[in-house]
């Protein structure tokens, strides 16, 4: 099973940095210090150590997703962990982040369509999770009268930002995550 994660380790760093098309199963191997039938062993390829690269990072995601307190003492609380988890989370997985959001390969051989369906999946469970804390805030007076559905397509843009900008500079900025934050305080919460 070790040599299965470097592997696994050895594909995300080299996806993310040279993309699908450049990275050959033997630069994988190599890397990897494995043989390229043990990497065979484990995958039918290439494909398909992507798509298992690309479900593991969307699973965890969708695990620390979980993980967000479901009762916190304000809605805006519920909007601040969020863009805290997405720094965090793309801080600790660079490689993964970065090659979900940006090295996608469009004639992939996947049936399942991972990429897809899990972004569909993430844009579902963002519009219910900003779309019940503007509710709830917006009725206790914690929040200002906004547009919900709007609001909601801000946030969510925003939220699927951060991954995409934190994925290419690979280092959290504290003062970036600080401003997003006292941005959104600024625009929701009543005086």
């Amino acid at each position: 099973m070790k040599k299965k994660y470097y592997i696994i380790d050895a594909a995300t760093r080299l996806f993310a940095t040279q993309g699908f098309d450049a990275t050959t199963t033997i630069q994988i191997s190599e890397e990897a210090k494995v043989t390229e039938p043990l990497l065979y062993y484990h995958f039918k390829g290439k494909d398909e150590l992507y798509t298992s690269i690309l479900a593991s990072a969307f699973e965890e995601y969708f695990s620390r997703l979980k993980e967000l307190k479901k009762e916190t003492a304000t809605s805006f609380e519920k909007i601040e962990k969020i863009i805290a988890m997405q720094f965090q989370l793309v801080s600790e997985k660079p490689y993964d982040f970065y090659m979900t959001i940006s090295t996608y390969p469009t004639r992939l051989k996947d049936p399942d369509n991972v990429f897809k369906k899990n972004t569909a999946r993430l844009k579902r469970w963002l519009k219910s999770y900003f779309s019940d804390c503007l509710k709830k805030g917006i009725k206790s007076g914690e929040f200002v009268k906004v547009p919900v559905d709007g609001t909601v397509d801000i946030l969510t843009l925003l939220v699927k930002d951060i991954l995409r900008q934190q994925s290419f500079s690979a280092k959290t900025n504290k003062k970036t995550i600080q401003a997003m934050i006292d941005f959104c305080r600024r625009s929701l919460v009543a005086k």
